[in-house]
Order: C-alpha cells, then structure tokens, then sequence
C-alpha cells in the first residue's frame, strides 16, 4: 500500500464523496476515481458501495480502511521519533571510560545531561583502557573519555583537561624524613596552594632503592613511572603490579611501594587517608611525561549518534566552570 493510496482510501471514506476528497487533496476528481478503481481491480473487490450517498466502505474496504489508519499512524510515530532524536527529546548515548573516571569524575555531567534530556537512554560502559579502545572502534560504544594516547588514523579526539602526576609515599616510609621541605599535602594539591608551585621537584635519582608498584601494561598504557626511569637509562625497583590507579593509590598507602599518582585521583578520589606527595623532576631532556591530556574519543569508521556533540559540549562547559568535582 502507498502513500498515496493510503491517503485517498482514508481522505474518501472520511469526506464520502469523490469531490470532496479530491478538493481537499488538492487533484482532480478523475485521478481518485482512477486509484479506487486500479485498487479494487488489484484487490478483486470493491472497496466502496457508491450506492449510497455519502459513499459507504464496503467490509473489505472497512479493513483496508482499518489497515491504512494503522500504517499512517505507525508511520507518524516514526516521523515523531526520529524529530525527537533530531531534537535531542529521545535517543541513547553509551560512554566509556575508567571505573576512577565514571565513578568519581564525570557523574555529575552524567547527572547534568540526563536532567536536560529525560528520554535520551544514557548509559555508561567502564573497563580498562585496551578493551575501552576496542568496545570504540565495535561501536558499542560512542565515545571514550581518557586519558591516553589514540591512533589518529582510527580515532578522533578532543582535548577536555590535562591531568598531572605526583610521586606518592605511604607516610610511614622512612624517605620522608629526608625530603621534608618538598613534601606537598592533599589539600596543597587540591587547592593549588603556594606550596604546589614553590616547592623544589624531586628527582627520581633520589629513589632509584625505593620499591615501586606500577600499573599492569597488559590492560593499560606504559606505566609512567617505567617511562621515566628508562628516560633516566635506569630500571625501577617494581615490588607489585595492578590493574587501575585505585589499588595503587590503597597500596602506597599501605606502604607496600611508591606510586605516581594523577592529579584527578588526588582531587576527586574520595579518599579520607592520603600518603605524602611529591612534584616530579622530568629526566634531562624530556618534557610532559608527568602530564597527560584527557580527552574525548570516537570512531572515525562509525557514525555519531547527535546526542554525542551535545554531552561533550556539555562536559566542556562543566570543566571550564571548574566542576569535575561533583
């Protein structure tokens, strides 16, 4: 069935005249008589009793009639739909990021987007940085937010914020004791006190006995500390491995090694007990390896669902008024 046909068997039975309907479908009468006529030829039966005045459907025409209201009203369902998603009134959003990120940073832009758009499904996909890069470029999900490096050729990216690293010490380790003058408190950090930019960087010469923990490459990038010291042609002293930056954070501070902790996990991690901080002197010659860019991800292969461009509008907005913290 046609649009067109839809439209005269509906617009015919409801005026009950030839030339009511034609007048109000804006053709001419012999064009609507000729349609009736081609669809009840096609159908083998007559969809009209023109016996009677106004014009009476016949049973067969009364579930023609039936079925035509039906697809109209699916097909304006659909219209109404897909303006909505235009519209940003329904649709879905899936993003991806790490469990610290989706528990501690981005909920309340998650909160913000979901108050302005109700009907819009949100939903939130946190794993390891490998498998984040993979559920990407599946599409399964729209965007990623991390701070890692994306192969260009596969990803677009934009720029949210950038994070830095700290050197972390359980308070209970004796290297305290020597390096009291560049020790920097939790609320130095978070408040970027005077002491956050006074004090003297420490080098990592200092802590070439030191045991460390560093973060699992099999599931994440190379873990920064591993970087610098190769910067500095040296092997760290590695006591354990983990899986994410939260059971390192617990494990320096239980004092089972030093860590190099982000900036974002020190400000928005929730934690009551911190260990001791300190700035990080980059190895001769090197520059930014203590800082990364945390940014926004997505699939050059895929499309964009348009509900995407709006969160990270939304989220920019959020950053720029200085709210990750939520």
């Amino acid at each position: 069935m046609t649009t067109q046909q839809i439209q005269c068997i509906i617009t015919l039975a409801e005026e009950g005249s030839f030339s009511k309907a034609a007048k109000k479908l804006f053709v001419t009468q012999p064009s609507i008589s000729q349609l009736i006529k081609n669809m009840e030829t096609q159908l083998g039966a007559p969809l009209f009793d023109r016996s009677s005045s106004p014009i009476q459907l016949t049973p067969i025409g009364q579930a023609y009639y039936d079925a035509a209201k039906k697809i109209l009203s699916t097909e304006r369902e659909l219209e109404n739909r897909i303006s909505d998603i235009n519209n940003l009134k329904t649709g879905s959003l899936t993003i991806g990021t790490t469990p610290f990120r989706g528990s501690c940073m981005l909920p309340k832009s998650f909160a913000a987007f979901s108050k302005k758009f109700p009907d819009v499904e949100l939903d939130v996909i946190t794993d390891n940085v490998k498998e984040l890069q993979n559920l990407l470029l599946s599409g399964e999900i729209d965007v990623c937010i991390e701070a890692t490096d994306f192969d260009t050729e596969l990803f677009y990216t934009e720029d949210l914020a950038t994070e830095h690293y700290y050197l972390a010490v359980s308070k209970e380790n004796p290297f305290n004791e020597t390096h009291k003058e560049q020790q920097l408190k939790t609320s130095d950090i978070v408040s970027d006190s005077s002491a956050l930019y006074n004090n003297k960087e420490i080098s990592l010469s200092d802590c070439l006995n030191e045991s460390f923990i560093v973060l699992d490459t099999k599931n994440n990038d190379p873990d920064i500390t591993v970087d610098l010291f190769q910067h500095m042609k040296q092997i760290p002293q590695i006591n354990l491995r983990c899986y994410n930056i939260e059971t390192m954070f617990h494990w320096v501070n239980s004092n089972l090694g030093m860590g190099i902790i982000p900036d974002t996990l020190i400000r928005f991690g929730n934690f009551e007990n911190h260990p001791i901080y300190y700035k990080i002197k980059e190895p001769k010659g090197c520059f930014g390896i203590t800082e990364k860019k945390i940014v926004v991800a997505y699939s050059k292969k895929h499309f964009l669902t348009q509900t995407a461009p709006i969160y990270i509008d939304l989220l920019k907005q959020l950053i720029g008024q200085g709210t990750w913290k939520f």
